[in-house]
């Protein structure tokens, strides 16, 4: 009787953080999705243009980047963090973002 009680404990605590991993996915996606529509709003505001899906792709991968710079300030305990810098370094990591899950997407078909 107690393995079994503790077997149903240990299958509900699995499904709890199932779902909360869920959640927690659906959330970030709903954060992304608010980023591209106020990068789309704010570059396109008052002009006819459109931005291609490439673009606003680009402005994401680039605010993550300086996003990720900043957390990695805030809470590394690194003294020293050593980044490519250059006029094309956000482009060359953006580049290389998009390759890796290109080919991550590849190697998993």
């Amino acid at each position: 009787m107690a393995a079994e009680a503790e077997k149903i404990k240990v299958v509900k605590a699995a499904e709890a953080s199932a779902d909360a991993a869920q959640l927690q996915g659906e959330g970030i996606a709903r954060q992304r999705r608010a980023i591209i529509d106020g990068l789309r709003d704010s570059i396109t505001h008052g002009s006819q243009e459109s931005l291609s899906t490439e673009k606003i792709t680009e402005l994401l991968l680039i605010t993550q980047y300086f996003e990720t710079l900043r957390d990695i300030a805030a809470q590394s305990k690194a003294q020293t963090v050593f980044l490519p810098h250059s006029a094309s370094a956000v482009s060359d990591v953006a580049s290389q973002i998009r390759n890796g899950v290109m080919q991550a997407g590849a190697g998993s078909r």
